[in-house]
Protein backbone atom coordinates (compact mmCIF):
# COMPACT_ATOMS: atom_id res chain seq x y z
CA UNK A 1 0.00 0.00 0.00
CA UNK A 2 1.24 3.56 -0.68
CA UNK A 3 2.46 5.52 2.32
CA UNK A 4 -0.17 7.88 3.80
CA UNK A 5 0.44 11.54 3.02
CA UNK A 6 1.59 14.09 5.55
CA UNK A 7 -0.58 17.18 5.17
CA UNK A 8 0.03 20.37 7.11
CA UNK A 9 -2.05 23.47 7.84
CA UNK A 10 -0.02 26.36 9.24
CA UNK A 11 -2.69 28.68 10.67
CA UNK A 12 -1.95 32.24 11.78
CA UNK A 13 -4.35 33.48 14.44
CA UNK A 14 -5.45 37.09 15.11
CA UNK A 15 -5.71 38.43 11.54
CA UNK A 16 -7.39 41.83 11.63
CA UNK A 17 -6.24 42.77 15.12
CA UNK A 18 -3.65 45.39 14.05
CA UNK A 19 -2.05 46.54 10.77
CA UNK A 20 1.23 44.95 11.83
CA UNK A 21 -0.40 41.58 12.43
CA UNK A 22 -2.02 41.77 9.02
CA UNK A 23 1.32 42.61 7.39
CA UNK A 24 3.12 39.80 9.20
CA UNK A 25 0.55 37.16 8.37
CA UNK A 26 0.42 38.09 4.70
CA UNK A 27 4.23 38.12 4.53
CA UNK A 28 4.38 34.71 6.21
CA UNK A 29 1.96 33.44 3.57
CA UNK A 30 3.60 35.05 0.54
CA UNK A 31 7.17 34.24 1.56
CA UNK A 32 6.84 31.39 4.01
CA UNK A 33 4.79 28.53 5.37
CA UNK A 34 1.48 30.08 6.43
CA UNK A 35 -1.40 28.53 4.48
CA UNK A 36 -4.32 29.64 6.63
CA UNK A 37 -5.38 32.43 8.97
CA UNK A 38 -8.35 33.29 11.14
CA UNK A 39 -9.94 36.72 11.08
CA UNK A 40 -11.05 38.63 14.20
CA UNK A 41 -13.88 40.77 12.88
CA UNK A 42 -14.29 42.94 15.97
CA UNK A 43 -11.05 44.87 15.51
CA UNK A 44 -10.32 47.99 13.51
CA UNK A 45 -7.93 46.39 11.02
CA UNK A 46 -10.22 43.48 10.16
CA UNK A 47 -12.00 44.98 7.16
CA UNK A 48 -8.68 45.94 5.55
CA UNK A 49 -7.49 42.35 6.03
CA UNK A 50 -10.62 41.06 4.32
CA UNK A 51 -9.96 43.33 1.34
CA UNK A 52 -6.35 42.13 1.07
CA UNK A 53 -7.48 38.50 1.22
CA UNK A 54 -9.29 38.95 -2.09
CA UNK A 55 -5.84 39.19 -3.72
CA UNK A 56 -4.52 35.99 -2.11
CA UNK A 57 -6.37 33.03 -3.63
CA UNK A 58 -4.17 30.36 -2.02
CA UNK A 59 -4.67 31.59 1.56
CA UNK A 60 -7.54 30.01 3.46
CA UNK A 61 -9.20 32.27 6.04
CA UNK A 62 -11.50 31.16 8.81
CA UNK A 63 -13.35 33.01 11.55
CA UNK A 64 -11.46 33.55 14.82
CA UNK A 65 -14.44 33.85 17.15
CA UNK A 66 -13.50 36.34 19.87
CA UNK A 67 -15.35 36.23 23.20
CA UNK A 68 -12.30 37.32 25.20
CA UNK A 69 -9.96 40.28 25.12
CA UNK A 70 -12.10 42.78 23.24
CA UNK A 71 -15.64 44.06 22.74
CA UNK A 72 -18.70 42.40 21.24
CA UNK A 73 -20.10 43.07 17.79
CA UNK A 74 -23.56 43.28 19.31
CA UNK A 75 -24.53 46.12 21.67
CA UNK A 76 -23.27 45.19 25.15
CA UNK A 77 -26.79 45.42 26.58
CA UNK A 78 -27.79 42.52 24.32
CA UNK A 79 -25.09 40.21 25.72
CA UNK A 80 -24.77 41.25 29.39
CA UNK A 81 -23.56 37.84 30.55
CA UNK A 82 -20.50 38.14 28.28
CA UNK A 83 -19.25 41.60 29.27
CA UNK A 84 -18.24 43.66 32.28
CA UNK A 85 -19.64 47.04 33.32
CA UNK A 86 -17.50 48.71 30.65
CA UNK A 87 -18.90 46.48 27.92
CA UNK A 88 -15.73 44.44 27.51
CA UNK A 89 -15.28 40.69 27.23
CA UNK A 90 -13.27 38.95 29.97
CA UNK A 91 -9.53 38.69 29.45
CA UNK A 92 -9.60 34.89 29.43
CA UNK A 93 -12.16 32.11 28.87
CA UNK A 94 -12.41 31.49 32.61
CA UNK A 95 -14.36 34.75 32.77
CA UNK A 96 -17.13 33.21 30.66
CA UNK A 97 -18.27 30.95 33.50
CA UNK A 98 -21.69 32.68 33.67
CA UNK A 99 -22.21 33.13 29.94
CA UNK A 100 -25.75 32.46 28.74
CA UNK A 101 -25.91 30.06 25.80
CA UNK A 102 -28.36 32.25 23.88
CA UNK A 103 -26.07 35.28 24.21
CA UNK A 104 -23.00 33.29 23.15
CA UNK A 105 -24.89 32.05 20.10
CA UNK A 106 -26.11 35.54 19.21
CA UNK A 107 -22.62 37.05 19.39
CA UNK A 108 -20.98 34.20 17.48
CA UNK A 109 -23.57 34.50 14.72
CA UNK A 110 -23.08 38.29 14.58
CA UNK A 111 -19.35 37.79 14.06
CA UNK A 112 -20.05 35.15 11.43
CA UNK A 113 -22.42 37.49 9.60
CA UNK A 114 -19.86 40.29 9.61
CA UNK A 115 -17.24 37.95 8.18
CA UNK A 116 -19.58 37.07 5.32
CA UNK A 117 -20.52 40.71 4.77
CA UNK A 118 -16.88 41.77 4.42
CA UNK A 119 -15.64 38.81 2.39
CA UNK A 120 -18.75 37.74 0.43
CA UNK A 121 -17.88 34.13 1.20
CA UNK A 122 -17.91 31.55 3.94
CA UNK A 123 -14.94 31.12 6.26
CA UNK A 124 -12.84 28.04 5.56
CA UNK A 125 -13.30 26.97 9.19
CA UNK A 126 -14.05 28.15 12.72
CA UNK A 127 -11.80 28.49 15.74
CA UNK A 128 -11.70 30.78 18.78
CA UNK A 129 -9.51 33.33 20.52
CA UNK A 130 -7.79 31.80 23.56
CA UNK A 131 -9.40 28.47 22.58
CA UNK A 132 -12.65 29.47 24.24
CA UNK A 133 -14.49 26.70 22.38
CA UNK A 134 -12.88 24.30 24.82
CA UNK A 135 -15.82 25.46 26.98
CA UNK A 136 -19.04 23.56 26.17
CA UNK A 137 -21.13 26.73 25.96
CA UNK A 138 -18.87 28.17 23.24
CA UNK A 139 -18.32 24.82 21.55
CA UNK A 140 -22.05 24.36 21.10
CA UNK A 141 -22.41 27.74 19.37
CA UNK A 142 -19.52 27.06 16.97
CA UNK A 143 -20.69 23.56 16.15
CA UNK A 144 -24.21 24.75 15.45
CA UNK A 145 -22.80 27.06 12.75
CA UNK A 146 -20.34 24.47 11.51
CA UNK A 147 -23.08 21.87 11.07
CA UNK A 148 -25.35 24.36 9.29
CA UNK A 149 -22.72 25.38 6.73
CA UNK A 150 -20.56 22.27 6.54
CA UNK A 151 -17.48 23.92 8.05
CA UNK A 152 -14.51 22.37 9.87
CA UNK A 153 -13.68 23.42 13.44
CA UNK A 154 -10.25 23.55 15.07
CA UNK A 155 -9.31 20.43 16.99
CA UNK A 156 -8.25 22.56 19.96
CA UNK A 157 -7.66 19.75 22.48
CA UNK A 158 -7.99 16.01 22.85
CA UNK A 159 -11.41 16.51 24.42
CA UNK A 160 -12.59 18.86 21.68
CA UNK A 161 -11.42 16.34 19.10
CA UNK A 162 -13.62 13.68 20.72
CA UNK A 163 -16.60 16.06 20.70
CA UNK A 164 -16.08 16.97 17.03
CA UNK A 165 -15.86 13.37 15.91
CA UNK A 166 -18.94 12.55 17.97
CA UNK A 167 -20.85 15.38 16.31
CA UNK A 168 -19.68 14.60 12.78
CA UNK A 169 -17.76 17.88 12.32
CA UNK A 170 -14.73 17.90 10.03
CA UNK A 171 -11.42 18.66 11.70
CA UNK A 172 -7.73 17.82 11.54
CA UNK A 173 -6.23 14.63 12.90
CA UNK A 174 -4.18 16.63 15.36
CA UNK A 175 -3.49 20.17 16.58
CA UNK A 176 -0.02 21.40 17.56
CA UNK A 177 0.43 24.53 19.69
CA UNK A 178 4.08 23.95 20.65
CA UNK A 179 5.34 26.75 18.37
CA UNK A 180 4.59 29.53 20.86
CA UNK A 181 6.33 31.84 23.31
CA UNK A 182 9.92 30.87 24.08
CA UNK A 183 9.45 27.78 21.90
CA UNK A 184 8.63 29.86 18.80
CA UNK A 185 12.05 29.21 17.29
CA UNK A 186 13.53 27.39 14.32
CA UNK A 187 14.64 24.42 16.39
CA UNK A 188 11.10 23.78 17.65
CA UNK A 189 9.56 24.13 14.20
CA UNK A 190 12.09 21.79 12.59
CA UNK A 191 11.47 19.24 15.34
CA UNK A 192 7.71 19.40 14.73
CA UNK A 193 8.19 19.00 10.99
CA UNK A 194 10.63 16.10 11.37
CA UNK A 195 8.18 14.23 13.57
CA UNK A 196 5.03 15.00 11.61
CA UNK A 197 2.94 11.83 11.29
CA UNK A 198 0.72 10.91 8.33
CA UNK A 199 -2.68 12.61 8.18
CA UNK A 200 -3.62 16.26 8.60
CA UNK A 201 -1.94 18.37 11.29
CA UNK A 202 -2.57 22.01 12.17
CA UNK A 203 0.22 24.13 13.61
CA UNK A 204 -0.96 27.32 15.31
CA UNK A 205 1.17 30.45 14.92
CA UNK A 206 1.02 34.23 15.50
CA UNK A 207 3.38 36.07 13.11
CA UNK A 208 3.38 39.87 12.98
CA UNK A 209 5.26 43.01 12.18
CA UNK A 210 5.18 44.60 15.62
CA UNK A 211 3.45 47.98 15.69
CA UNK A 212 2.33 50.43 18.33
CA UNK A 213 -1.22 49.13 18.31
CA UNK A 214 -0.01 45.63 19.13
CA UNK A 215 2.17 46.86 22.00
CA UNK A 216 -0.83 48.64 23.48
CA UNK A 217 -3.22 45.71 23.09
CA UNK A 218 -1.31 42.47 23.70
CA UNK A 219 1.16 40.85 26.08
CA UNK A 220 2.42 38.62 23.24
CA UNK A 221 4.44 41.05 21.15
CA UNK A 222 8.11 40.53 20.26
CA UNK A 223 7.59 36.80 20.00
CA UNK A 224 5.36 37.46 16.99
CA UNK A 225 8.22 39.09 15.11
CA UNK A 226 10.37 36.05 15.92
CA UNK A 227 7.65 33.76 14.63
CA UNK A 228 7.60 35.66 11.35
CA UNK A 229 11.35 35.23 10.95
CA UNK A 230 11.13 31.48 11.57
CA UNK A 231 8.09 30.90 9.33
CA UNK A 232 9.89 32.55 6.40
CA UNK A 233 13.29 30.97 7.13
CA UNK A 234 14.80 29.07 4.16
CA UNK A 235 15.60 26.16 6.46
CA UNK A 236 11.95 25.73 7.43
CA UNK A 237 10.81 25.91 3.82
CA UNK A 238 13.47 23.37 2.83
CA UNK A 239 12.43 21.03 5.66
CA UNK A 240 8.85 20.93 4.35
CA UNK A 241 10.07 19.88 0.93
CA UNK A 242 12.56 17.31 2.19
CA UNK A 243 10.01 15.69 4.50
CA UNK A 244 7.50 15.30 1.69
CA UNK A 245 4.91 17.38 3.53
CA UNK A 246 1.98 18.79 1.55
CA UNK A 247 0.86 22.25 2.65
CA UNK A 248 -2.88 22.81 2.68
CA UNK A 249 -5.67 24.74 4.42
CA UNK A 250 -9.03 23.90 6.00
CA UNK A 251 -10.94 24.65 2.83
CA UNK A 252 -9.21 21.70 1.19
CA UNK A 253 -10.05 19.13 3.86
Amino acid sequence: MPEAKKRLIVNADDLGRTPGINAGIFEAHNQGLVTSATLMVGFSSAEAAAVEWSRLPKLGIGLHVALTGGRPILPPEEVPSLVDEEGRFPARPEGLDRARPDEVTAEVEAQFDRFRQWTSRLPTHLDSHHHSHRLPVVYDALVSLAARYGLPVRNASAEVGVWLRRDGIATTDRFNEDFFGQEANLETLLKILAGLPPGVTEIMCHPARVDAALRLDSSYVDERQQELAVLTHPGAIRAIREAGISLTHFGEL
